[in-house]
């Protein structure tokens, strides 16, 4: 073993970062492993014959049967899951008279995986015996007053089931970093409450297991793992993906981590929102081996995935409140003072206390303005931190950096108490920038996290081996500002909402108004599926006369995309709100029913109701990205159009009335795009002009889209000059489509994806 200088060696970074701790080839000695193909045994663990008649030479070969009974292989062949919730995997088995508790699902490889431990205690009621504590946890905890209860409520409960001599409750930065929020330990331990341990100590590789498989027990660190035998898969030579399996073994780097702690046992399970690992319950045991039963992780996994929903909705809750005070704010500051410019109004101290910035620059409609702590150079700083990776929460809308210092980003010397600032894209160009100051704090580590050191096999490899001392080591953390949080990330997405649709009291006639309102409603980002591009324009009528036309494109929960083209009749802010409405309606519709049927039932409704005086035509299409199948709807729209290499065909009508004049409930159609085929729908701006006849302009759209299927080019085909109508193309291309290289609009299209 030898200390490396600074830095650590990348290879040996690079070689922990991309270990395969999925495929270990061997599993914990607490239970055996069978791993089953079409019924017949292909690899067993080498101690299978410690827990069940039969050696892993034996098995190798035999039918699943065999080895375990008929009868309970009759019942493990129909209960076989693909990775998921443990409760729902666990089975009872009788073996030759002995009772065991089983886990099985099936790997990304198709095999069964089949883990069986001893039963614990003479009978088994299942996890049903231990959820009545688990309900009374989750109880406890939607009654908690605040997130830190709540954190605290867990850990307790969770050391209540399992036994364990210290439960931490954990919780990652963006960079995952982690906090412990919450600890319940046995007397005499020290705590490691508010210790920080950095990201490298759960790499990524690591992470990413926890979001798929949400508990791992590590019973003892100083068992030795069992062998799967043979070592790799027959006939592929693959080694055994085990990325669900609870009896993994574990990466001889977290073995010897663990025992620097002084750790025997550990279990971890993850805390989840949407899908994104953001925490652990962490689970430490000093005092010997430890392995809670099945049933008592499946009961603590389900706790975590309750703990994780009431957290998030929690989280959620607050983010929400602040957001709509920021947009309250926002709205009343803009109203105030309406004689000037919309930046100068912006750059005011009740919105820094809303926003809790120190500073804010802001750039909109050719008008700029700065408030507070900025930087002299704040426009040089604002284009440095739009060219860092944006947030992937936002859509490439929003910015953030916490060190200027450490990014590279040069401030001058009077302005060194500025660190850090959050930037948010708004419409042509413009920026809303907020800054804060310099926040030096002190961060006690769960030891020093830069100490490094290479670790020697007996082969004569390198390996990256972990710190030896945990006890809390302090560091004083200077030249960064306070982190943005995700509810200042969502503040500043709610002021640019805020901010869009306000620009129409700064501009100076109805048209402005109406294009200000046109570009709040245009979706800020297309989706972009597997092998299918997809692509939008506006472009407005002649004389710059924005009318009633939208698009739209988003992701449902079901993972269809929603493809829209509606037209309002008439021109003007009127037709423009008019058309605001009938989008955002339409969007809730589709998420609360995703029926195109009942979504534009509803829509007729609330254009009946509530707009009557209006009418607009619609084009709703839900796409299937997988199949390329779209069941679809138009109501008095001109007829979308299929274009392939070589030719084009227009789409079936269905033969509805446009919306607020249905006479019955629409009925969808279906069709499937083909990977080398390509979708465009239209309002009927493109195809309208006066003196020529719609059906000819019709068939001269069909011609030029089989000739080019670039909104660009297909928009000059149809007119070199104006249109006497505003248009909208959307457009959805299959990557085997060679037609055309581009679907974004150039810049004469105004309103396009902003």
């Amino acid at each position: 073993m030898m200390n490396l200088p600074d830095p650590l060696a990348p290879e040996l970074v690079a070689g922990c970062e991309a270990e395969p701790i999925h495929i270990p080839g061997s599993v914990q000695r607490r239970g055996v492993m069978l791993v089953v193909e079409d019924g017949v045994v292909v690899q067993a663990s080498e101690n299978l014959h410690e827990l069940l008649p039969c050696s892993a030479e034996g098995a190798v070969g035999q039918p699943l049967a065999s080895v375990i009974g008929p009868a309970a292989a009759d019942i493990l062949a129909t209960e076989a899951s693909t990775g998921g919730p443990l409760a729902d995997s666990l089975q009872h088995l009788m073996v030759d008279g002995t009772p065991y508790l089983a886990a099985l699902h099936r790997s990304s490889q198709g095999s069964l995986i089949l883990e069986v431990e001893p039963m614990q205690g003479s009978n088994w009621e299942g996890p049903a015996s231990v959820f009545p504590e688990t309900h009374n946890v989750l109880r406890d905890a939607a009654a908690a007053v605040s997130s830190e209860q709540m954190y605290a409520l867990a850990a307790a409960g969770v050391r209540r089931l399992t036994g364990f001599d210290r439960v931490m409750v954990y919780v990652f930065d963006r960079d995952y970093n982690g906090r412990v929020v919450a600890e319940d330990s046995a007397a005499g331990l020290d705590s490691f409450l508010d210790l920080h341990f950095p990201a490298s100590d759960i790499p990524a590789q690591a992470r990413a297991l926890y979001e798929k498989s949400w508990i791992r027990l590590i019973s003892d660190v100083n068992e030795e793992p069992a062998r799967l035998l043979p070592h790799r898969r027959p006939g592929t030579g693959d080694p055994t993906d085990l990325t669900f399996a609870t009896l993994r073994a574990v990466s001889p780097v977290h073995v010897e981590y663990l025992r620097n702690m002084g750790v025997r046992a550990s279990m971890s399970v993850s805390l989840l929102d949407e899908g994104r690992l953001w925490g652990l319950v962490a689970c430490h045991h000093y005092s010997g081996a430890h392995t809670p039963s099945l049933d008592v992780r499946a009961a603590v996994e389900t706790l975590a995935a309750g703990l994780s929903q009431r957290l998030a909705l929690r989280a959620a809750a607050d983010r929400a409140d602040r957001a709509s005070d920021v947009q309250e704010a926002l709205r009343e500051l803009v109203e105030d003072r309406r004689s000037a410019p919309l930046a100068q109004r912006l750059a005011a101290p009740r919105l820094l206390r809303t926003l809790d910035a120190d500073g804010i620059a802001v750039e909109v409609d050719g008008h700029s303005a700065v408030h507070g702590l900025t930087p002299a150079n704040h426009a040089e700083v604002i284009s440095a931190v739009l060219g860092l990776t944006p947030e992937p929460r936002f859509g490439g809308l929003v910015y953030t950096c916490e060190s200027f210092a450490s990014a590279g980003i040069s401030v001058s010397e009077a302005d060194s108490g500025v660190a850090g600032a959050l930037v948010v894209r708004l419409p042509d160009s413009g920026t809303l920038a907020l800054f804060r100051r310099e926040a030096q704090r002190e961060v006690s580590w769960g030891g020093d996290p830069s100490e490094k050191r290479a670790v020697t096999e007996e082969d004569g490899t390198q390996r990256l081996g972990p710190r030896r001392s945990f006890a809390a080591w302090r560091e004083r953390v200077t030249g960064s500002c306070r982190p943005w949080g995700r509810e200042d990330m969502e503040g500043a997405i709610a002021s640019r909402r805020v901010l869009v649709e306000m620009l129409f009291h700064q501009l100076r006639s109805e048209t402005g108004a109406a294009v200000a309102l046109q570009r709040s409603s245009l979706p800020e980002q297309l989706p972009s599926p597997e092998k299918w591009t997809i692509g939008a324009c506006y472009y407005p009528a002649d004389g710059a006369r924005v009318g009633g036309d939208w698009y739209d494109v988003f992701e449902l929960p079901s993972g269809d995309i929603a493809l829209v083209v509606g037209d309002v009749a008439g021109h003007g802010l009127a037709a423009a709100s008019t058309m605001s409405q009938l989008r955002n309606g339409l969007r809730s519709l589709l998420i609360s029913d995703p029926r195109p049927q009942v979504a534009v039932s509803g829509l007729d409704r609330l254009l009946r109701q509530l707009l009557p005086q209006d009418m607009a035509t619609l084009w709703l299409g839900l796409f299937d990205p997988a199949t390329g199948r779209v069941d679809y709807l138009s109501c008095g729209h001109p007829p979308a159009m299929i274009a392939r290499a070589g030719g084009a065909r227009r789409l079936d009508l269905a033969d509805e009335l446009p919306l607020g004049f249905l006479l019955r409930p629409p009925q969808p159609l279906t069709f499937t795009l083909q990977p080398d085929e390509t979708l465009l729908v239209y309002s009927d701006g493109l195809v309208e002009r006066r003196g020529e006849s719609l059906d000819r302009r019709i068939e001269q759209l069909r011609e030029n889209v089989a000739r080019s299927q670039d909104l660009n080019v297909l928009g000059a085909l149809m007119s070199p000059g104006e249109f006497d109508d505003d248009v909208t193309m959307l457009m959805v291309r299959g990557h085997q489509n060679p037609g055309g290289s581009e679907l974004q609009p150039d810049e004469d299209s105004e309103l396009a994806c902003i």
